[in-house]
């Protein structure tokens, strides 16, 4: 093998190690967008899950409010029920 074909090997070689390099590092730099994605992922999760709790807890909590509206309304009802009765002096339910 002559002196040139050794420098063009030894070219080729090291052009092939600094493109392992490259590969090494663009695999590294992809793993570590995968890490901070899964964080990001997991953060957003946790957070929708919060809110899907929230919903729920407000939701409940407006059912609650529409029962007691509607107990008020009934009891209005009946309040004007029994007024109506009381200034025609008729007997309730009539």
């Amino acid at each position: 093998m002559s002196d040139q074909e050794l420098h063009l090997l030894e070219d080729k070689v090291d052009s092939l190690l600094r493109y392992c390099e490259q590969l090494v590092s663009e695999r590294d730099d992809f793993r570590r967008q995968t890490q901070e994605q899964a964080s990001q992922l997991k953060e957003l999760e946790d957070k929708l899950a919060r809110f899907e709790d929230e919903r729920e807890n407000v939701r409940l909590r407006v059912s609650d409010l529409l029962g007691k509206i509607d107990q008020v309304s009934t009891f209005s009802q009946g309040s004007e029920d029994i007024a109506t009765a009381r200034q025609t002096d008729m007997p309730l339910g009539a």
